[in-house]
């Protein structure tokens, strides 16, 4: 398994000089596109000049509420076609930088973890997947992605994508009903098969009770809820940042070994993100949320960021190194 310092030197060796080609295309792009706004000002500015001209010659006023202003009109009309066009001219600008920045360094960066892994930008890991995970509720009404890695860790199939998931509530209001969309999850989804099944179920979610009110917050754990009882565990320091819930009290303390709640938890701590982990039948799942797109180059400011790009490596290296940990657990499997 590859370590934060081999990476490290591979960013300097190999993905500098392709992120320096991307920054100055990059910068490229985006002069491209502020030539073409200033363009399309200019031609916006003299389309209402012709227009207001021409109304005048008509009807011998530049604007009348009289009568159909039917210059005007028609400048309107060119005016919103051609926002379609400036529009997708910028947008497919951006797209080929984004593209490239893809192909050339998220590639690297998966190929770099294991060369068996496949990339595939437009792709994204199935719904039903997401289901099945057990974490979220209600179930997405609306459910996107992109930015699949998908291949095999030892015998494990593994996926993961970035996920964008809403459901749709409907309220009561003033006007009658409308309604809301609602966001369920945003971040980085990940599924591991092992093709071996757990005896129960086991969820692994933030702890924001014991977070607000120490260790006055145990009290406002269920000792039972929809994810199954609560899961004690001889691991204070873990149990201030998690609360594990599930249907056999030993198999989850064999699944969450030791180092295997060291790992979870000095990944929260380095990044602070609130992650939910789940085993279901013969799968782990994962869910890290994100507020920005993670797979996404930034397109305002330079992609000259060792530690930004670090961040990439780091986050897909802890689903590896989870499902290493669990392959390597012969005390889960040997009692199947």
């Amino acid at each position: 398994m590859k370590t934060e310092n081999e990476f490290r030197s591979f960013y300097r060796s190999t993905l500098q000089t392709s992120l320096k080609e991307l920054n100055k295309l990059r910068r490229q792009t985006r002069v491209k596109n502020i030539r073409i706004t200033l363009l399309y000002i200019l031609f916006l500015a003299l389309l209402f000049l012709i227009g207001f001209v021409v109304n005048r010659m008509i009807y011998g006023v530049w604007f009348t509420e009289n009568k159909a202003n039917v210059p005007i009109i028609l400048t309107v009309i060119v005016v919103i076609l051609s926002l379609f066009y400036y529009f997708g001219l910028i947008h497919a600008n951006r797209k080929k930088f984004v593209t490239r920045y893809k192909k050339e360094i998220i590639s690297s960066i998966v190929q770099f973890i294991d060369k068996s892994l496949l990339y595939e930008a437009e792709n994204l890991v199935p719904q039903r997947d997401f289901i099945a995970s057990g974490l979220f509720y209600p179930k997405p009404d609306r459910y996107s992605g992109d930015d699949c890695v998908s291949g095999k860790i030892d015998k494990t199939e593994i996926a993961f994508s970035e996920i964008h998931a809403q459901y749709k509530s409907v309220v009561n209001d003033d006007d009658g009903k409308s309604e809301r969309w609602i966001p369920l999850f945003d971040g980085l989804f990940f599924k591991a098969d092992f093709n071996k099944h757990f005896k129960g179920e086991y969820f692994v979610l933030p702890d924001r009770a014991e977070k607000l009110f120490g260790r006055t917050g145990k009290l406002f754990h269920s000792s039972k809820n929809r994810f199954g009882e609560l899961i004690r565990l001889e691991d204070p320091e873990f149990e201030k940042e998690f609360v594990v819930y599930g249907t056999d009290q030993v198999e989850a303390r064999y699944i969450l070994s030791t180092s295997l709640m060291r790992r979870l938890l000095d990944f929260k701590q380095r990044t602070g993100k609130k992650m939910q982990v789940s085993f279901v039948k013969s799968s782990l799942y994962i869910a890290i949320p994100y507020r920005k797109p993670l797979f996404e180059p930034r397109y305002y400011s330079t992609i000259l960021s060792e530690d930004k790009t670090t961040e990439y490596f780091l986050d897909l290296e802890l689903a590896i190194a989870i499902v290493t940990e669990l392959n390597l657990n012969t005390r889960i499997w040997s009692k199947q």
